[in-house]
């Protein structure tokens, strides 16, 4: 008898859940792959949703740059990580932390009412500046020229009716600068400082430099230039307060202050190659790009002139056996809207709630820095000591300026000079965490290490020369990228770059590298001293140049070589006189004595250029450009065009000198306004029918305008029989012809009889 289990058998275990297993899904067809459960997501409540749709309305209300950040944001978050982390993001980030900072930078931007209660009506408006576009922007500087206008009319009106019609004291001083006190006020409502304004609040304005600033308060264009500064400088602020300036976002410059400055040069760039430059007398002309580029406007040239400055200076202090110290300035905590934290491989930037007081912007820091170093220089001057050398100017990651300074002294005043520098600079808020160690920074230099010492900031300030490879401390990226965010920071906020300490005059080092005195020698018709400051700038010798003009620190009045102005023949656009550089004199002989070496007038010319309807840059000049020798009014000669005198030869003078005399950039956007407002003012307007589009490109015609195949066979043999009469002809004309028109040049008409491709259709008509 066999043994049989009988009763129940357990089943056999299931496997294991495959999510259990932390294993990825393999199979063959994704969607076998175990899914989420799906679920629905918790909706908000009435109060979170208030608040929410609050912020957002906030959000809406901001220029259109600033809010789509924002909004972009909030999008994302809502997206992919739902509705409650979105909403926690307006109300715990965004309204707790970031719009405090952005009405700050508001009020602080917004209408000085104090200042006149005139404007009050414009009030809403000029609150829009920030993302207002240009033409809003030039109805709302018409406006407010205007109405200054008026108000300076009424204040003259009601002089002269006060006195019975006698208007002889109208241009007296206490009169005009009584008007210029009204006028001033109300400008100053829309935070514009106006000139000569602190010769004003000490009492001592006349009546030629009131009316001097009159002139340009009431003056449109000179508004919109103003108010344009305004609006870059308050986008930017927002922008910085939004944090959008920083090593993790844009470093140094926002994305759209480098773009629009970016746009900026490039437009006069080509501007610039659209003009050339004309010889008043000869007539002989040169392409004004080219011009301007063998200028120190050009970065290359820029760089090259400023490590020479460099070594030439070390040199001189060897020389001298002077010390040399390498001095790093910065500001106080609340001028940084943002700080860093944690560990260098892994630094976190943050905001600073100290900077959340004041808003401080680059341009006050800058302020700060200038002032503490005015300061400075009062107690060099007080204790005997002496400095010079070089100062470089560069932001930090969010923006903050900080000043880089070359400087030489005797040895035995450099421990005062140290202690005096470090005294100013942590005078203010000297017991905030970390002053001691970053607000002031001194090195010794070498002999010899000056000019490696500040060549990286000097290159990394303009374009980036020689630094492959090198990284940036501030940012982490390559210091050869982070040229063109720096070069827009410095163009946003105006701040000069680079600034010589002590040195003799550059201007007087230019002129005497002209090319009418490289070869030639001044010992004769000046004297030794003349002729050892002109060979030293002729061979670039800065160290020798500095000796030439009676070493550093030389008073300019007692220099051996100056610059010699005189005044323009023409008054600029405000009726005010023009100083324009001629050449050289030296004090010690006398004004009098001058080397002239500038003595060509220029003036700007448009190229010579066919027009296209599109661009406006390339618009034909008569007094250059080719004229066509079609009449299509069947007339036998074609009256002569007029010579349009494009610009007068101050405006080419003025701006040429200031150029070369490194006063002003080529990307200035002042400078371009100039040139564009000369030309404008001396050229005629084009009509309608002057727009018109260069024939001789193609184009994509109309079916009943198309040539027939026959028609387009001839037009080689038209062009070759014009070409034996010495006619050039254009396609326009060609394709005129084998339609069978009549065209005349000069004298002699042409005519092509028109070509019948429809033989078989007329015989059977």
């Amino acid at each position: 008898m066999s043994n049989s289990n009988r009763g129940r058998i357990a089943p056999t275990p299931p496997l294991p859940f495959p999510g259990n297993t932390g294993e990825p899904f393999v199979g063959v067809y994704p969607w076998n792959a175990p899914k989420q459960a799906i679920g629905k997501e918790k909706p908000l409540t009435r109060e979170q949703h208030a608040q929410g749709q609050a912020v957002l309305r906030n959000i809406h209300s901001l220029p259109h740059f600033l809010g789509a950040i924002f909004l972009s944001r909030h999008a994302y978050l809502l997206k992919e990580k739902g509705i409650h982390d979105a909403n926690k993001w307006l109300v715990l980030q965004f309204e707790r932390r970031i719009w405090p900072r952005i009405e700050i930078v508001n009020a602080k931007n917004a209408m000085n009412t104090n200042a006149s209660p005139c404007f009050m009506a414009e009030v809403d408006n000029y609150a829009r500046l920030p993302g207002m576009d240009d033409k809003e922007l030039r109805r709302f500087a018409d406006r407010i020229s205007g109405q200054l206008m008026q108000n300076y009319e009424r204040y003259c009106e009601e002089f002269i009716e006060a006195n019975g019609g006698d208007n002889t004291g109208l241009i007296s001083d206490s009169v005009q600068a009584d008007f210029y006190g009204h006028v001033g006020n109300m400008a100053r409502a829309f935070n514009v400082t106006p000139m000569h304004w602190r010769k004003y609040r000490k009492g001592a304005l006349d009546a030629a430099s009131a009316i001097d600033s009159l002139s340009r308060l009431v003056n449109s264009e000179w508004w919109e230039r103003q108010l344009k500064a305004l609006r870059t400088r308050w986008r930017e602020a927002l922008l910085i307060a939004a944090g959008e300036v920083n090593r993790n976002k844009y470093p140094y410059a926002s994305k759209q202050a480098i773009r629009d400055v970016q746009a900026r040069r490039l437009a006069n760039m080509e501007y610039l190659k659209g003009c050339d430059l004309e010889n008043v007398e000869t007539g002989e002309r040169l392409d004004l790009i080219d011009k301007v580029m063998a200028s120190i406007s050009n970065p290359e040239i820029r760089r090259m002139e400023l490590m020479n400055t460099i070594a030439g200076i070390e040199k001189y202090a060897a020389g001298q056996k002077h010390a040399g110290m390498f001095i790093t300035l910065t500001t106080p905590s609340k001028y940084h809207p943002t700080r860093v934290v944690g560990k260098k491989d892994n630094p976190q930037v943050q905001f600073n709630h100290n900077w959340d007081l004041e808003a401080f912007s680059p341009k006050d820091g800058q302020r700060y820095l200038v002032g503490i170093w005015s300061k400075m220089r009062t107690a060099f001057k007080d204790y005997g000591l002496s400095v010079y050398g070089m100062r470089v100017v560069e932001p930090h990651h969010d923006g903050t300026p900080h000043w880089h300074m070359m400087l030489f002294c005797e040895r035995q005043q450099r421990q005062d000079v140290i202690d005096i520098m470090r005294r100013y600079a942590m005078k203010e808020d000297a017991g905030e965490r970390g002053a001691a160690k970053n607000r002031f920074d001194c090195k010794h230099l070498n002999k010899g290490g000056a000019a490696g010492y500040i060549a990286k900031y000097i290159a990394k300030n303009i374009d980036g020369y020689a630094l492959d490879g090198e990284i940036d401390h501030d940012t982490g990226k390559p210091l050869r990228d982070m040229a063109a965010a720096v070069t827009s920071w410095a163009s946003t906020w105006r701040i000069p770059q680079f600034k010589s300490i002590g040195v003799p005059t550059m201007g007087a080092y230019r002129e005497c590298r002209a090319n009418c005195l490289r070869w030639i020698s001044l010992a004769e018709s000046f004297d030794e001293r003349v002729e050892a400051v002109r060979a030293a700038a002729s061979a670039g010798d800065f160290a020798a140049y500095i000796a030439g003009q009676g070493g550093a620190n030389v008073p300019r009045d007692v220099q051996t070589v100056r610059v010699a102005r005189k005044v323009a023949d023409e008054p600029n656009a405000y009726d005010e006189e023009v100083q324009k550089v001629v050449g050289i004199f030296a004090p010690h002989l006398g004004r009098g004595h001058v080397f002239e070496t500038r003595t060509t007038e220029w003036r700007i010319v448009r190229k010579a250029v066919d027009v296209d309807g599109l661009d406006l840059l390339t618009l034909k000049s008569a007094s250059g450009a080719p004229r066509s020798p079609v009449n299509n009014c069947g007339e036998d000669e074609r009256e002569p065009e007029p010579v349009l005198t494009v610009t007068p030869p101050e405006y080419v003078t003025a701006v040429m000198n200031l150029i070369e005399g490194g006063d002003v950039s080529w990307n200035d956007p002042d400078v371009a306004k100039v040139l564009k407002d000369a030309v404008r003012r001396q050229s005629p307007k084009a009509s309608g029918q002057q727009h018109v589009k260069n024939r001789n490109k193609s184009r994509v015609d109309a079916p009943s305008a198309r040539l027939t195949s026959a028609e387009r066979d001839r037009i080689p043999k038209i062009r070759f029989e014009l070409a034996q009469d010495g006619i050039t002809a254009e396609l326009w004309e060609l394709r005129a012809l084998a339609r069978g028109a009549t065209v005349t040049y000069s004298t002699k008409k042409f005519v092509y009889p028109s070509l019948n491709d429809w033989v078989s259709f007329n015989s059977f008509t």
